[in-house]
């Protein structure tokens, strides 16, 4: 891979987030994309939900590709988190290969959320068997984390919590410990990461806020959105699952538009924060 091309990741649950993926693609993306060309920097984009196709989300390999990606360039990971912990795979949802290939998983699978457990492949990396041998990964170089406030969520309708938080599950207490903790390890690792003298990889974490609006259609936010992926990545719509099938919610009311981090814009701190990690990577073309 050329040295002066990079792939940046976004990964969260869905669909509490198709307003960040809509706003990060439309928003963020064109301004990232005319500053990396701007210092010969070739930028692609990869979202890890929307890039897996219909047969390794049928034959329970999604995880897979999540890793594979991930393990592909190790170089840029966006990840957003917000009030839902989202779906944790049961040993069904994880195919053979895949245990295989990282045996480590099975010490987490029916415990751990599949966003969870592809933030840990990025920051700790699970090991990897291949060829005969075990392969030990370094964590992602930058890591961007934006972590959405809650104070939304008394706003919302029934119907809306069970998109946007746990809802009413009769174990939210323990639902919030557990995304509290996923929360926490990512803070945790920056600390740690901190401390390292060699500078083995950069964490940043944001809270931000959402602004809301009650009109918009979740089915119309995906439209919008999987136009536009299509449209700048190699990604065939044919070959992308059914998501209006396996995502029920798609024809309810709420979503986000737009979003504040402190008072500026979120998609003026993306950029920030991308650039200032940009500088890290290729100071030579930022001299």
């Amino acid at each position: 891979m050329c040295k002066n091309h990079i792939t940046i990741m976004i990964i969260s649950t869905i669909p509490d987030m198709f307003g960040e993926h809509y706003y990060f693609i439309n928003e963020v993306l064109p301004e990232l994309k005319e500053i990396c060309n701007r210092h010969d920097i070739d930028l692609e984009y990869k979202d890890l939900f929307f890039s897996m196709t219909e047969e390794e989300f049928n034959t329970c390999r999604s995880l897979k590709r999540y890793f594979h990606s991930i393990d592909s360039d190790r170089t840029f990971y966006i990840c957003f988190r917000g009030q839902k912990l989202g779906c944790v795979p049961t040993p069904a949802d994880i195919d053979k290969m895949t245990l295989d290939e990282y045996p480590e998983l099975v010490d987490y699978i029916g415990d751990t959320s599949f966003t969870e457990l592809t933030v840990m492949h990025a920051l700790h990396p699970f090991e990897k068997f291949e060829h005969g041998d075990i392969q030990s990964l370094p964590p992602v170089k930058h890591s961007l984390f934006y972590f959405r406030n809650d104070n939304y969520t008394d706003e919302l309708s029934d119907s809306q919590k069970e998109i946007y938080t746990c809802g009413h599950c009769d174990e939210e207490f323990v639902h919030d410990l557990k995304l509290a903790m996923a929360k926490d390890l990512v803070f945790y690792d920056k600390c740690e990461f901190d401390k390292l003298k060699d500078n083995v990889s950069n964490i940043n974490i944001r809270r931000y806020d959402g602004i809301w609006d009650d009109d918009i259609v979740l089915n119309d936010v995906l439209d919008k959105y999987i136009e536009k992926y299509v449209g700048i990545t190699s990604v065939s719509v044919g070959d992308l699952p059914d998501y209006y099938d396996k995502v029920p919610v798609l024809n309810s009311k709420g979503c986000f538009f737009d979003f504040k981090c402190e008072g500026v814009s979120l998609k003026d701190i993306i950029i920030e924060d991308f650039v200032n990690e940009l500088k890290l990577e290729f100071p030579q073309k930022f001299e």
